[in-house]
């Protein structure tokens, strides 16, 4: 690609992430100081422990029991935060939030350098990150200190990986890099990384590739437990998920399917459920009907479906990208596999879910016009992001004290 080429795309990026980040920082400026306390906030904003990861984030003494099912978090992220608040002073949360928006911008940049690389003109990328920068997944799990937004991050340079081995070789280094990514922030998203290793290369070959990365993020974890003494190692399991398995709260499996592929772009109505004071009331969507959210959210949904369908038949269709629908694919099967039986609030990991669905909806544009999808995504985003706004809106007005 040209030079100048290079320079119209790093400059389209940058418009992109800055947008992104203004987004961002007006949604977030609405939240109140009780959801970041422990006392207050813990569970409150759909179930996150945005007071324990915003903790973890600054302090090291904290508890970072977590690491269980977020492997070497805390050593990647608090180095990370304590870095920032040394270039740029401010307090825990002001840091913690920096970190967010850093993680946010870089999200943004690898979205749009997906999209170019799974053969997505100019227009197409910005148009369909956009969408994305509007969904609702980021802009409710990308405007608080959260580990899903990095977690995120590394499924989308997992497909990177994978799209750009559909352009040419990819070395083991380069797969490696990707597994451990993968596994680094939540053990679940591993299999992001077993795919591509497994469809990039012969079995015995992807297994050793696997086994590689498990041993590096295992010996970082063993460091991490010196350097953070409540700190413990992803490897022994952890006992306490089986209190989040087939959960009757957590509603029908329409209800949980509708979270994985729905609520992550259009938020429906927010409800409240009573909390014991002095913490906040909790906010909730998991038993909201897909279309509750007002006409500017149907809207994003029926234009959404619409892209969706058409690209998982792009996916199909096109021979060039097998190899990349596979790696997908079972990432994407897998995540809702686990998400029909395990969770109590499925929009909690919306994040792991955008970038798998938003690379599925690109690939819209290898069965229809370029610019017919540009648009459709273009509108799309349009009516999310302003629909998904007035939900957070509604979110922050529902995070009343208990009484």
């Amino acid at each position: 690609m040209p030079k100048r080429a290079l320079a119209c795309d790093a400059l389209v990026a940058a418009g992109l992430a800055l947008a992104a980040l203004l987004l961002l920082a007006t949604l977030a400026h609405q939240l109140p100081p009780a959801l970041f306390e422990r006392e207050t906030g813990l569970d409150a904003w759909f179930q996150s422990d945005i007071p324990r990861v915003l903790a973890n984030m600054v302090d090291a003494g904290s508890n970072h029991y977590r690491t269980k099912v977020h492997p070497i978090a805390s050593i990647l992220i608090h180095p990370m935060v304590t870095g920032l608040r040394a270039l740029w002073p401010g307090t825990d949360l002001q840091a913690a939030m920096r970190f967010a928006y850093l993680v946010a911008a870089l999200w943004v940049l690898s979205f749009y350098a997906l999209c170019r690389v799974l053969g997505g003109g100019r227009v197409v990328a910005a148009c369909f990150s956009l969408l994305a920068i509007g969904s609702a997944a980021f802009q409710f799990w990308f405007s608080v200190p959260e580990t899903y937004g990095l977690g995120s991050l590394t499924l989308l340079w997992v497909l990177l990986v994978a799209a750009l081995a559909a352009h040419q070789p990819v070395g083991d280094r380069l797969l490696l890099a990707a597994s451990i990514a993968s596994l680094a922030i939540t053990v679940t998203n591993w299999v992001a990384g077993l795919a591509l290793a497994l469809v990039q290369r012969p079995w015995r070959r992807a297994l050793a590739i696997s086994a590689a990365a498990f041993m590096a993020v295992a010996a970082i974890a063993v460091a991490q437990r010196f350097l953070y003494r409540f700190a413990k190692f992803f490897f022994l399991g952890s006992r306490e998920e089986a209190d989040y398995v087939n959960l009757e709260r957590s509603g029908t499996v329409l209800d949980k399917l509708a979270a994985m592929f729905w609520h992550p772009i259009s938020l429906p109505e927010v409800l409240s459920v009573p909390s014991v004071p002095p913490g906040l009331d909790w906010v909730t969507v998991q038993l909201s009907a897909p279309a509750s959210g007002g006409w500017a959210g149907v809207s994003a949904l029926v234009l959404w479906s619409l892209l969706l369908a058409a690209g998982a038949v792009g996916l199909l269709r096109a021979e060039r990208w097998r190899r990349f629908a596979a790696v997908l694919g079972l990432t994407l099967g897998a995540q809702v596999l686990l998400h029909l039986v395990y969770g109590d609030e499925t929009f909690l990991y919306a994040a792991h879910f955008l970038p798998l669905l938003m690379a599925v909806a690109v690939c819209a544009t290898h069965v229809l016009p370029h610019a017919l999808a540009a648009a459709m995504a273009l509108a799309a985003a349009g009516l999310a992001a302003f629909h998904n706004a007035a939900m957070y809106e509604d979110a922050v007005r529902l995070l009343q004290h208990a009484r």
